[in-house]
């Protein structure tokens, strides 16, 4: 039996139990489960998909919390899984704060549709989050493109993102993958980048890549700038970026005009990239 976690906010640990036998099924047992980061919403469903594709038969346990459950319905969490694994809702208008159901990248294709999906989703919401639209594209965008072309993962990427209105306004951007993360692919070019950390810092620098062309490797350093400029200047807001992949962990802070990085590292390596994009209204 395999225990994940319990308590945490930062979508990476929640109130599930994972049972992980010898022998299938996997049993994910979300009865107790809490209220849900998109990025714990994300890594759920590519945990499920991940061993569905494995021919691995997997069981699903929904919420008892009905508010939950509708949420996670919004969130499409169980969008396309075997009927076993849907959730018995009550037909009600849900009140989620779900803005983008979990999508799957495959094609860059996938990425223009998701683009356009949070920009629209976040038009259709309060004047002060259709000022957010621009450079939100921008960052769906990109970090989409980007885990795209270097997750090189049969299952490609996971999106979602939700929104919570009020005083503290909130965009939150999750984006998976599996493939060889970060520091794998830049220590294809730059072996001597051994540390996790260090090479996901490098990877925020202008043409820095694992490809060795200097016209590549702009992606983090765009969005940074791109969110300097419209965010913080423009919108009056505040923006991180958090970004896990191995071992490595880097969160930029954009506030008050200043970018802020800070490094750490991780207790158990991540397979793939794992990143949250957040904007807020100060």
């Amino acid at each position: 039996m395999l225990r994940q976690g319990s308590g945490g906010a930062d979508g990476y640990r929640n109130n599930l139990l994972l049972e992980h036998h010898l022998k299938p099924p996997i049993i994910v047992d979300a009865s107790t489960l809490g209220p849900c980061h998109p990025m714990f919403v994300v890594r759920l469903r590519l945990f499920i998909d991940w061993h569905l594709a494995a021919g691995r038969e997997v069981r699903f346990v929904p919420p008892d919390d009905a508010v939950l459950a509708q949420h996670l319905d919004s969130m499409g969490l169980t969008e396309g899984l075997p009927a076993s694994m849907t959730m018995a809702l009550p037909s009600r208008k849900s009140s989620s704060s779900a803005l983008l159901p979990i999508r799957r990248l495959v094609t860059h294709n996938d990425v223009e549709d998701v683009s356009l999906a949070a920009t629209e989703a976040l038009g259709q919401l309060a004047r002060e989050f259709v000022v957010w639209s621009d450079p939100v594209y921008m960052a769906v965008s990109e970090l989409c493109s980007n885990a795209l072309q270097h997750g090189r993962d049969a299952l490609g990427a996971y999106v979602a993102a939700d929104r919570i209105e009020g005083e503290s306004r909130l965009f939150r951007l999750a984006i998976a993958d599996l493939g060889i993360g970060i520091p794998e692919h830049i220590r294809a070019h730059h072996p001597e980048w051994q540390d996790d950390t260090a090479a996901i810092v490098r990877a925020l620098q202008r043409g820095v890549s694992g490809t060795g062309d200097p016209q590549r490797g702009n992606g983090f350093a765009e969005v940074l700038d791109d969110a300097m400029k419209k965010l913080l200047v423009r919108a009056k807001s505040a923006v991180e970026l958090d970004i896990r992949s191995s071992k490595g962990r880097v969160v930029v802070d954009l506030l008050d005009g200043r970018q802020d990085a800070r490094a750490g590292r991780v207790e158990n390596p991540r397979r793939g990239t794992w990143i949250t994009y957040t904007v807020t209204a100060v």
